[in-house]
């Protein structure tokens, strides 16, 4: 790895642990706007892609189950019938998540010290989240990581996102770096695969909630069992 400039980072099951914030807000949610819930394995499959892209994943899920008659009469609300749906959904999961948020995020183990040694040793340091800016940068703030990171690139900063590569190359673009100089560390296969479409090594963040099975199909450039692993990784 010592042509590595710059290593990038996914946020949440990555750098912030927020596994249980994230289950705990699809459940009450899904149950308090459906009366459903969705099993772990089909609400892992939607981490690190946009919320919106999610509530639209877990519906198609929720359907093929028969666990919900989603189509309402179409004069109710025109040619788009999940659309009312899917903003009760955001707005109900976005409500807890920020009343939850702060009791619940809190960082890996040895994640600042990891990232100031790192930076320490010359690497460009950057966040690459499908997360909303606001609730991101908080959850940086929480963490004390926010005066760790070079660059951020959050869901309102590119039109695609994970698992297209379009997130990665504008943090690169941003800290002047090639892909062939870069490194993408992700907790999910959607930050694998958006990692090999970007042309940076691969890391696969296995201290992550993700199934490591899930982790080796996608076939990452190296598997970190832990985030102080990078250490021996990035000399």
């Amino acid at each position: 790895m010592k042509k590595t400039q710059a290593i990038l980072f996914d946020l949440d099951g990555t750098l912030i642990d927020t596994t249980d914030l994230i289950l705990r807000c699809f459940d009450h949610t899904w149950q308090s706007v459906c009366g459903i819930t969705h099993s772990r394995e089909n609400i892992l499959a939607t981490f690190g892609i946009p919320l919106r892209q999610a509530m639209h994943q877990l519906l198609i899920h929720a359907e093929a189950a028969a666990a919900l008659a989603i189509i309402p009469p179409t004069d109710a609300y025109g040619d788009e019938p999940h659309t009312h749906l899917v903003e009760q959904l955001l707005l109900t999961y976005r409500a807890y998540n920020i009343a939850n948020h702060d009791a619940l995020a809190k960082p890996f183990a040895h994640t600042a010290p990891v990232i100031g040694t790192l930076r320490a040793r010359g690497y460009a340091i950057g966040v690459v989240t499908s997360k909303g800016r606001e609730l991101a940068q908080r959850g940086l703030q929480l963490c004390a990581l926010d005066g760790l990171i070079d660059e951020a690139i959050f869901m309102e900063d590119t039109v695609r996102h994970k698992p297209a590569p379009e997130p990665l190359l504008a943090a690169l673009e941003r800290l002047q770096v090639n892909a062939a100089a870069a490194a993408y560390v992700g907790d999910s296969f959607h930050d694998i695969v958006a990692g090999r479409a970007a042309g940076v090594t691969t890391i696969a963040a296995a201290w992550g909630p993700m199934p490591r099975a899930e982790l080796e199909r996608q076939g990452p450039d190296v598997m970190a069992e832990s985030i102080s692993d990078l250490l021996t990784i990035f000399v």
